[in-house]
């Protein structure tokens, strides 16, 4: 079975490796991109966000008059719908913190 090994680097956004064989030879290498945090906070951002719009389905559904309990959860829910879409827009993507 191929095995991979780390080929040192000063870049830290890349990681390199050879593929080795099963005796130990040279058989290619390979490389991956390592994701920035902002990178990383981005798409949880935006899969928050994609699940909002079910949130916010469920919460349309609902039968009028809509309860105290249930109306302060969906303004809690759209205050972080809105701190994680201000967050995408500004390019503010250094913390998930209030999405």
């Amino acid at each position: 079975m191929p095995t991979r090994k780390l080929i040192p680097s000063d870049d830290p956004r890349v990681r390199r490796f050879l593929i080795l064989d099963d005796d130990g030879q040279m058989v290619g290498t390979d490389e991956e991109t390592v994701r920035t945090p902002q990178q990383v906070n981005e798409t949880t951002i935006r899969g928050r966000a994609a699940a909002a719009l079910t949130t916010n389905a469920t919460y349309l559904a609902l039968p009028t008059p809509r309860t105290n309990t249930q109306v302060a959860a969906q303004v809690e829910q759209l205050t972080r719908q809105n701190a994680a879409l201000t967050r995408l827009v500004a390019g503010l993507l250094n913390t998930t913190d209030g999405t």
